[in-house]
């Protein structure tokens, strides 16, 4: 029987990640590999592969961690990734949660992540992004965190399966269009501040992601190094050694 999202409010995913992520490292490690390295401007690349330059949609879902080869070649992640985001067990994964996650952790501006949240989930025939649609993004990325992020004291993602319930992204909805329809992509930072819990949350995970993101790329050029060096060490003693014996 397929597991159920637990729907949870606002101030249960505040109490459980605000302040409470795990220093250095608070990502599913396979996602760090798989985004190694990653810009807003390499997500929006890999999007624009992905809807062949804006003639078809994105994909709302992945079936298969073969059928998201177009968004890397490290197949063990994506595999990896593909099985922690089917965490309901359904034999495939709804795109739109991976999508959201990675828009927070590729390095960028938090003003131009959101110019970018409202370009991928706004209708793209309009220079905006409806409430409805900004609605389905928060819904989304509660959904996706809820399978990534690790908090303090532990050492993988153990909220799996959580969303946040409608009546506080109505609430959020409110506070950001005020009753509008839709607000101007260019805009949507702006009126996103005008929420102050939700922008200060999203803000401290994006942040935290991306640090997140940078820790491992360090740690994995650290390791190259180490990596030459004893190779380079171990050259040098056969070379010593060879001479040695020719004497």
């Amino acid at each position: 029987m397929y597991q159920k999202f637990e729907t949870t409010p606002f101030s249960s995913f505040r109490q459980q990640y605000f302040n409470n992520l795990r220093e250095q490292s608070c990502l599913l490690p396979a996602l760090e590999e798989l985004c190694g390295g990653w810009t807003q401007e390499t997500l929006k690349s890999i999007l624009q592969k992905l809807t062949k330059k804006n003639q078809a949609p994105l994909p709302l879902f992945f079936d298969s961690s073969q059928a998201m080869d177009s968004i890397s070649n490290k197949k063990q992640a994506l595999a990896t990734v593909f099985q922690q985001f089917d965490s309901r067990g359904i034999g495939r994964i709804d795109a739109t949660e991976l999508f959201s996650v990675m828009l927070l952790l590729s390095t960028g501006e938090i003003s131009q992540i959101f110019y970018n949240i409202a370009v991928i989930f706004g209708s793209d025939k309009t220079n905006h992004i409806t409430s409805d649609e900004f609605f389905f993004f928060i819904d989304c990325l509660f959904r996706g965190i809820s399978k990534v992020l690790v908090c303090k004291g532990e050492t993988k993602p153990i909220n799996l399966n959580k969303r946040l319930n409608d009546q506080d992204i109505n609430k959020f909805i409110q506070q950001i269009f005020k009753g509008q329809q839709k607000v101007n992509k260019d805009e949507l930072y702006a009126s996103v501040k005008q929420s102050q819990q939700l922008f200060e949350f999203i803000e401290y995970i994006s942040t935290s992601m991306q640090a997140s993101m940078e820790y491992t790329r360090q740690q994995s050029l650290l390791m190259m190094k180490i990596t030459m060096e004893v190779k380079k060490l171990m050259a040098q003693m056969l070379s010593q050694i060879d001479g040695t014996a020719k004497k």
